[in-house]
């Protein structure tokens, strides 16, 4: 199930933000101010599953509705949990939500062909968008 992140989802996020990103990580009073502007969704368990009990956030996704084109700014899955559906889950939900959605990508993520899947179209190359990469503007 899919649902507006609560104060009480914190620690689980800061769990999975730390286990998906090694720079540019969200800080716990950023997820805060996510939440309150009912920017940040979580994707939690309905049922117990093998080793991933029911309740559990499993990832996020955070997305700046505010904008025209509304943002993708980012989406992450817990370690335990990569590979069983739960970001294309998260990806539906949001293409069903908006419209149109735009988000920047690493050029060398292997996201891209998931993201392309959902109807993600490349549009421009960002040179030196990341530190150490390109980045690659995408829009559905």
């Amino acid at each position: 199930m899919i649902r507006k992140a609560t104060n009480s989802d914190i620690k689980a996020l800061l769990e999975i933000e730390n286990e998906s990103f090694n720079e540019f990580k969200l800080s716990k009073s950023s997820f805060y101010y996510h939440i309150k502007r009912n920017f940040l969704y979580v994707y939690e368990l309905e049922s117990d599953k093998s080793i991933l009990k029911k309740g559990e956030i499993l990832g996020y996704c955070l997305v700046f509705s505010y904008l025209k084109i509304p943002r993708i700014y980012s989406i992450a899955v817990s370690k335990k949990a990569r590979n069983l559906g739960v970001g294309s889950a998260m990806l539906e939900f949001l293409t069903l939500k908006f419209k149109t959605l735009r988000l920047e990508v690493r050029s060398d993520n292997k996201a891209i062909h998931l993201y392309e899947k959902f109807g993600f179209k490349k549009v421009k190359i960002l040179p030196n968008y990341y530190e150490d990469c390109d980045g690659i503007l995408m829009i559905r």
